[in-house]
């Protein structure tokens, strides 16, 4: 692959309109005063003109009785994008996969030693581009748009950024920043203090070098521990809707009619970041998965593949009026699912609800045979809720 920044820098007709600004106008929006520019000596490479790709047209129907098969097969995508360094690119909707992959980075920072807040995180970002297909330029400038808008928003900030040569594929990546080294880099939450009638000072760098840093060794483990008293919560950290357009369960079962999640609401994101974190580092989240790639079943599945689980989602349905299971299961609206000591209910229920923060209670860890299944609950009123997760207390085996 070969570094081009021309394409960072260059304007942009698409559909017959002319952008108001570069790729790299954008992304720079995001960055710090210290952070490294790409290629310096970068000039502006004329014009390019494409097209935005539309969705391809595919069969809508699932079946809900079908979930465990649905399950291996996202699993087996998810894998097997992992091993090939990430998944490709969707090109038909850009602007949703672009605020996934980055709530996907941010939120696994959330599971790492240290002391930090969402405003410290910083990311580097990377478009590896196959620049020869129709629409394939209008998806990655939509994408620097999406990513510029969502990192702002979010309070967190760029490192660097490029854009390379691929004629393979299309990907892009963000990544906290430095994770090659013992402890992330990190910016400063703190600003210089001014006032009217008294000069600007800095604040003591020494002290907020102690005080605000990252390892890249998780605090808590992302497997299940084996009690069956303990709960997991799903908290999703979006406001959006339940869709499958441009999941990977959509790209295993070829389901290609359904619309993206949108995912738009940054504040919402902050609250659940902040107080989840906060669980983190006092020792409350037993064990912890984020929910991205695939959704919430297979981040489950994956974090209870040691002592297997019952989920069940009723509660979500009620609370979203969602008759579809499948939706709920494998719609990839990024959130976390945590894994937390019954003693420690109430205070969570207490610090979520203090936030105005939504969290649903799927469940809980320990099944003889080691599988994750889905209970299937008719009942979708608060009782019938609380007695599902009060009988999941007193049978560790579930239901098969």
């Amino acid at each position: 692959m070969k570094e081009n920044s021309s394409a960072l820098y260059s304007e942009y007709i698409i559909d017959g309109i002319r952008m108001d600004s570069t790729p790299a106008g954008m992304l720079m929006e995001c960055m710090t005063s210290d952070s490294d520019e790409p290629s310096s000596g970068h000039t502006a490479a004329g014009t390019v003109i494409d097209e935005t790709k539309d969705p391809v047209p595919g069969a809508a129907g699932h079946d809900g009785s079908e979930t465990e098969t649905y399950l291996r097969k996202v699993i087996d995508l998810r894998r097997k994008a992992d091993a090939a360094g990430g998944r490709d690119f969707r090109l038909s909707c850009p602007d949703f996969h672009t605020r996934l992959r980055i709530a996907s980075s941010l939120i696994d920072t959330l599971w790492r030693k240290g002391h930090f807040r969402l405003e410290n995180v910083m990311l580097s970002a990377e478009w590896d581009w196959d620049q020869t297909g129709i629409g394939n330029m209008a998806a990655f400038y939509f994408s620097a748009r999406a990513a510029s808008e969502y990192i702002y928003d979010l309070g967190a900030r760029l490192s660097s950024f490029g854009f390379r040569e691929d004629c393979r594929q299309c990907r892009a990546r963000f990544l906290p920043a430095g994770t090659g080294a013992s402890e992330m880099q990190l910016q400063s939450a703190e600003t210089d203090i001014c006032d009217e009638d008294m000069a600007c000072t800095a604040p003591d760098s020494t002290r907020a070098a102690q005080t605000i840093h990252m390892d890249t060794e998780r605090k808590c483990p992302g497997k299940a521990v084996n009690d069956s008293r303990s709960l997991l919560i799903y908290i999703p950290f979006d406001t959006c809707g339940h869709r499958l357009g441009g999941s990977l369960f959509e790209e295993a079962t070829g389901a290609q009619a359904d619309a993206c999640p949108e995912i738009r609401d940054p504040d919402y994101f902050i609250d659940c970041y902040e107080v989840v974190r906060e669980f983190v580092e006092d020792g409350i989240v037993l064990a912890a998965a984020t929910v991205s790639d695939g959704g919430l079943l297979p981040a489950a599945a994956e974090m209870c593949s040691g002592t297997g689980a019952v989920i069940d989602v009723s509660g979500i349905a009620a609370s979203y009026m969602e008759k579809d299971t499948v939706r709920i299961l494998f719609s990839e609206i990024p959130g976390v699912l945590i894994q937390i000591r019954e003693s420690d209910a109430d205070y969570v229920d207490s610090q979520l609800l203090l936030q105005d923060i939504a969290y649903y209670p799927v469940g809980h860890p320990g099944r003889e045979d080691g599988h994750t299944v889905v209970k299937h609950s008719s009942r979708t009123d608060v009782a019938g809720i609380l007695a599902s997760l009060m009988s999941g207390l007193t049978s560790s085996e579930g239901e098969d």
